[in-house]
């Protein structure tokens, strides 16, 4: 039984796989991958200013744009990726089939999984191969690092796989994850933490500062725009949080969900 529960989960994960391959939104990521790189590489040369010398300062640009491409990963690849089985109806097909729901959202999880680490693994590949071109070493924050930003990744998709299992319309699955990680934590993060004099620990998106503070030793704001990130380890902890309740409730809850007339 767990044997062909874990091949069915494969099959899954490599025909959602294959179908992000073939569509348009990861050519869109890699477009957009392609030129965050080129603006980091290319802007400071223009403008006459020297790339730094320390590897770890100069990976540290392209750090602080990793946490956009894990929450437009999670967007492109997660947000939709059940909603979208009610919604175009393709449930209808699917459900009949022997195979469970829970293994069909465990291997929709990991596609999800596999195709946003791939754009991350290749964004920071890109900067550590920049960072040896231009410094000439690299570091093992750097890996940390790339760590981190893949420690995020999960707990995006799994939050988004939650929303996409609650949600009966993919723009509002899609639109909820892109608001709740680019606008609702971040504000509700700094409100607490400059007004309510609260450290919001527990909220991923400042738990992601990790993924910048590794490299570079942060210096404490002024103002409204300061950030408390918690340590690494508060960090992990929350990221797997996130994760392993946002999938376990998205498995639950597609598990309920009929499909609508």
């Amino acid at each position: 039984m767990m044997k062909d529960a874990f091949a069915q989960t494969l099959t899954v994960a490599s025909y959602e796989v294959r179908k992000y391959l073939r569509g348009r939104r990861l050519i869109g990521m890699l477009v957009l991958l392609a030129l965050i790189i080129g603006l980091i590489l290319g802007v400071p040369p223009a403008l006459g200013v020297k790339y730094a010398s320390q590897p770890n300062v100069f990976v540290s640009t392209f750090a602080g744009f990793a946490s956009l491409l894990v929450v437009l990963g999670g967007v492109l690849f997660a947000a939709d990726a059940l909603v979208s089985e009610h919604e175009k109806r393709t449930g209808y097909f699917l459900f009949p089939n022997p195979v469970r729901r829970e293994v069909l959202v465990l291997g929709k999880l990991v596609a999800s999984l596999v195709t946003s680490s791939m754009i991350i693994s290749l964004y920071y590949l890109a900067a550590t191969v920049a960072a040896v071109a231009v410094t000439g070493a690299t570091t093992w924050e750097i890996g940390l690092s790339y760590a981190y930003a893949l420690a995020y990744m999960c707990a995006v998709v799994g939050v988004a796989y939650l929303l996409s299992s609650l949600l009966k319309s993919t723009v509002a699955a899609t639109v909820l994850t892109f608001g709740l990680f680019f606008l609702i934590f971040t504000i509700l993060g700094a409100l607490l933490f400059n007004a309510g004099k609260v450290d919001p620990w527990f909220i991923p998106s400042s738990a992601s500062g990790i993924i910048s503070d590794v490299l570079v030793r942060p210096t404490d704001g002024q103002g409204p725009f300061r950030q408390f990130v918690p340590d690494a380890t508060t960090s992990l902890l929350v990221f797997a949080a996130y994760f392993l309740a946002g999938s376990f409730l998205a498995i639950l809850l597609f598990r309920r969900r009929e499909l609508s007339s």
